[in-house]
C-alpha cells in the first residue's frame, strides 16, 4: 500500500447511521418523557389524600426534570428526522403522520411551561396542607388538563410510532381529532375522579358540626 488508506463513505450509509443515531435519541426522549409523566401521575394520585410535604414537593421538581429532558431530546431528534428526510429521503416530508407528531410535541412543550410555572410552584405552595383541600376551579382545571394532556400527548407519540399503517395514508388532521377526541373524554374523566376525591376528604374538626366547610367543598 502505496499511500494512506481512504475510507470513503456514502451517502447512503451516512445516513443510515444518522438514522440510527436519531432513533436511539428519539427512544431515550421518550422512555424519560412518557416514564416520567406517568410517574408524576401515578405520584398525585397515591399522595393526594396526605398532607404535601417539601420531600415530595422536592420529588415532583426533580422527575420534571426528567421529563423536560425528555421533551428537549424528543425535539432533537426530531428536526433531526426532518433535515436527514429533506435531504435523504424528501418523499418521506409528506407523510401526515409525521406532522401530526410535531404538533402534539409542540403542545407538549406548553403544557411543560404550564407545568413548571404553575403546577410545581402550587405543590410547593400545599406544603403541610392535603393537596386537593382548598383548591380553587381555576386550579382544579389546570391541574387537571395539564395532568391529562401530559399523559395523553406522551401516550400519542409512542402509538403512532408503532402504528406504520398510518404511514401515508391518514390525513394529519384526522390524527389531531382522535387526539382531541381522546384528550376529551381523558379530561372528563380525570375531572369527575378528581372531583369525587375532593369531596370525600374529611372535614377538619375546626368546623362547625352538621354544616360543611366551603374549603371543601367540590369546586
Amino acid at each position: 500500500m502505496n499511500g494512506p488508506e481512504i475510507f470513503i463513505v456514502s451517502p447512503v450509509t451516512l445516513a443510515s447511521y444518522a438514522r440510527t443515531c436519531l432513533r436511539l435519541v428519539h427512544f431515550a426522549g421518550l422512555t424519560l418523557g412518557f416514564g416520567g409523566a406517568v410517574f408524576l401521575d401515578l405520584m398525585f394520585s397515591r399522595y393526594r389524600k396526605t398532607p404535601v410535604t417539601t420531600e415530595l414537593a422536592d420529588n415532583v421538581e426533580w422527575v420534571s426534570k426528567f421529563v423536560a429532558l425528555g421533551l428537549g431530546l424528543l425535539w432533537v431528534s426530531g428536526l433531526g428526522f426532518l433535515v436527514l428526510y429533506h435531504f435523504a429521503e424528501p418523499e418521506k416530508l409528506t407523510n401526515p403522520k409525521i406532522w401530526a407528531k410535531v404538533v402534539i410535541v409542540a403542545i407538549l412543550t406548553l403544557n411543560g411551561v404550564a407545568i413548571h410555572k404553575l403546577v410545581i410552584p402550587f405543590v410547593r405552595q400545599r406544603i403541610g396542607s392535603q393537596l386537593l383541600v382548598g383548591m380553587t376551579p381555576r386550579m382544579h382545571s389546570t391541574l387537571v388538563g395539564c395532568g391529562v394532556v401530559s399523559l395523553v400527548s406522551w401516550t400519542m407519540p409512542v402509538v403512532l410510532g408503532t402504528a406504520p399503517q398510518l404511514n401515508f395514508v391518514v390525513p394529519c388532521a384526522l390524527i389531531l381529532a382522535g387526539y382531541a377526541a381522546v384528550l376529551g373524554q381523558a379530561f372528563l374523566i380525570a375531572n369527575f375522579l378528581l372531583r369525587r376525591a375532593s369531596g370525600n376528604i374529611s372535614v377538619p374538626a375546626s368546623s362547625t358540626p352538621g354544616e360543611p366547610d366551603p374549603g371543601l367543598a367540590p369546586s
